[in-house]
């Protein structure tokens, strides 16, 4: 037996290096991959959640835009100035109508131009904002506008109807006025006292107004945000001169034509997610004058005319929010070079702690955008909750004393709520109130307000009334609906609904007042047999 070599210090600490090296490196590999694989994981899953959050909250602001537009649109359309002159047809009344559009234009800063334009199709009183120095048009400058096609559209309609056009590009005498203005125009029919058409008021929006605070509201997304009219075209683009496509009958500046099957899943889905090798797509339809199924944002018969046609449930945009793959590709080679780069023990440390800090933070911004959007708005029904209802109520009060409108407060409480509750269950009495909200916002106008202030009680502030008989009208029409047995998971249920109405300005000028007051005619109307209605006036004597 030959004598085994001498080992040296040296040979011995390669060995065993070799060794450690070997077998702690094959067990971070596999826990630095496993690692990397659920961070990658985590990380697109919270992109997908961030960006499906952040085009709901762009399309509750596009949806808002445009219900704040028809709310001034219809108030226009009631001013007292409008009706006084369609009584007298005096040049005074004209100069006050002016006045009147001059101011809304100046406070706004969104109206190109607000006009009335009467039966005929003559501009009767004209101001344009002039980029933000708003002026009326002489006489002698007004125009016929009887064969646009937006006067033919809009007068067509009944009362209380609703016009939108197109989302389209400013056109001066025949060319697209440059630098490029895009402009949407909402228009409604005019009626004297005697209940005739007498013409048009319409406004047209500076769009530009719409895709800045679109934009704005993509500071919570990764993605670059996109807005697209119903054939696909582009309304707002990332990519400079892709958008307005159809302005120059350009068929090839589509979306669809640069992603097909996107567009075709669009087109589809109407609301959803999908990943392909371009990046991560985010879309919503938006149906800028409807909040949803069974929700109305205009009239319950309002009208409109859309890029393709003039359905209420067809007049869309789409709204999309695009992470290229580079992007996405981006965080995971970031991540592996910061592996590398810190070590295996005290990378796995800072960059597990770093993430999920991020994740926190992430949460913690969506969740307190979800908060500022919900706070206003009852997390049940969907109903304005008792905040908003009194600072619509002030608002009301104070258009009401500056213009001498009548509107009535209608307090309501539902009868048998209990009974539903003890046995059905809290899950039924939850559903019969979300049932009942839909019910009264059917029953009531855009330029009215409806509230849950709690349990079982709603109000309703019913604007602009010719006398209290428009308020029993809609009190009766509650107590119709609700007469009839509603549907449950739970089973069939009856219930009806005790209502206190107090008026404004006959029983106070008060908001609190008023508010007691239909609160008082409630209970009244609970003690004659409930299932009825007490206006504050005969509950009292007075």
């Amino acid at each position: 037996m030959n004598r085994p070599e001498p080992v040296t210090i040296t040979s011995q600490s390669i060995r065993l290096f070799f060794v450690i090296f070997m077998v702690t490196g094959a067990l971070i590999s596999g826990v630095m991959m496993v690692f990397y694989r659920s961070e990658i994981k985590t990380q697109l899953s919270t992109l997908k959640t961030q960006e499906t959050f952040s085009v709901e909250l762009q399309s509750l602001a596009v949806e808002g835009i445009i219900e704040s537009i028809a709310g001034d649109l219809f108030f226009i359309s009631q001013q007292n100035e409008l009706k006084e002159y369609l009584g007298n047809r005096t040049t005074h009344s004209l100069d006050k109508i002016a006045t009147e559009y001059l101011a809304i234009a100046k406070q706004k800063k969104i109206y190109d131009q607000i006009r009335f334009i009467d039966r005929n199709g003559l501009e009767v009183v004209r101001v344009n904002y002039n980029q933000g120095v708003p002026s009326r048009v002489p006489k002698d400058k007004l125009q016929s506008k009887q064969n646009r096609y937006y006067f033919k559209d809009s007068y067509a309609l009944e009362k209380d109807a609703l016009f939108i056009s197109p989302f389209d590009l400013n056109i001066e005498k025949g060319k697209i006025e440059q630098p490029l203005k895009p402009m949407i125009r909402l228009a409604t029919p005019v009626f004297d006292s005697e209940n005739q058409k007498q013409g048009i008021v319409i406004v047209n929006y500076l769009g530009n107004s719409l895709l800045n605070k679109i934009n704005e509201l993509e500071s919570v997304s990764e993605g670059q945000t996109m807005l697209l009219n119903s054939d696909g075209y582009w309304l707002l683009s990332p990519t400079p001169g892709q958008a307005w496509g159809f302005m120059y009958k350009d068929e090839q500046r589509t979306f669809g034509h640069l992603y097909k099957k996107v567009w075709e899943e669009i087109r589809l889905k109407k609301n959803g997610q999908m990943e392909t090798a371009d990046g991560l797509f985010t879309f919503k339809t938006i149906y800028p004058l409807k909040k949803g199924a069974g929700h109305t944002a205009s009239p319950p018969n309002a009208s409109m005319r859309s890029d393709a046609n003039s359905s209420h449930d067809t007049y869309s945009w789409h709204l999309l929010s695009f992470v290229p793959s580079q992007a996405i590709s981006s965080y995971s080679n970031h991540l592996l070079t910061k592996l590398f780069a810190f070590g295996v023990v005290l990378f796995l440390i800072i960059a597990s702690g770093s993430w999920n800090i991020a994740m926190s933070i992430t949460k913690r911004r969506i969740y307190q955008t979800q908060l500022k959007v919900m706070a206003l708005f009852d997390p049940l029904t969907g109903l304005p909750n008792r905040r908003l209802f009194f600072d619509r109520l002030s608002m009301t009060l104070e258009q009401s004393l500056r213009n001498k409108y009548m509107f009535a407060l209608l307090y309501l409480d539902l009868d048998g709520f209990k009974k539903v509750n003890d046995s059905l269950g809290h899950g039924a009495g939850d559903e019969l109130l979300c049932t009942v909200a839909g019910l009264l916002k059917n029953l009531i106008r855009k330029s009215d307000t409806i509230a849950r202030l709690g349990g079982d009680e709603f109000a309703i502030i019913i604007d602009r009334l010719k006398s209290a008989k428009d308020a029993e009208i809609v009190a009766e029409k509650i107590l119709s609906s609700l007469a009839t047995s509603i549907q449950l998971e739970a089973g069939n249920v009856n219930v009806g609904a005790s209502i206190g109405i107090s008026l404004f300005p006959a029983d106070s000028n008060e908001a609190e007042e008023l508010v007691q007051m239909a609160d008082k005619s409630m209970y009244t109307s609970k003690n004659k047999g409930k299932n009825t209605y007490t206006f504050f006036c005969n509950d009292t004597g007075s």
